[in-house]
């Protein structure tokens, strides 16, 4: 993922990400990021499928959507708290 990509995805400026990594806004994004993929790779039992689904499978419980978009939308507690209901079966 390029810089400006990762500014874009967290809602930081574009120079933030080199200029102050530390910022409290994108600290959030990674760490939510981090989350959600580990719990996606806990329930996938596969990180790069993991990863595929987070960018790229639409969730319908979530309007189609995708967890990459929930999380930008600061919304990985909704996203985790899903994933684990589909690993103990409560869901899907």
């Amino acid at each position: 993922m390029q810089v400006q990509e990762l500014a874009k995805r967290a809602h930081v400026h574009r120079n933030t990400p080199t200029a102050r990594p530390h910022a409290p806004r994108l600290q959030k994004y990674l760490q939510d990021m981090v989350r959600v993929l580990t719990v996606a790779a806990e329930v996938t039992c596969d990180e790069k499928r993991a990863v595929f689904l987070l960018r790229n499978e639409p969730l319908r419980a979530f309007g189609y959507k995708t967890a990459d978009t929930l999380v930008q939308e600061g919304r990985a507690d909704a996203i985790i708290a899903y994933l684990e209901s589909l690993a103990g079966g409560a869901a899907g």
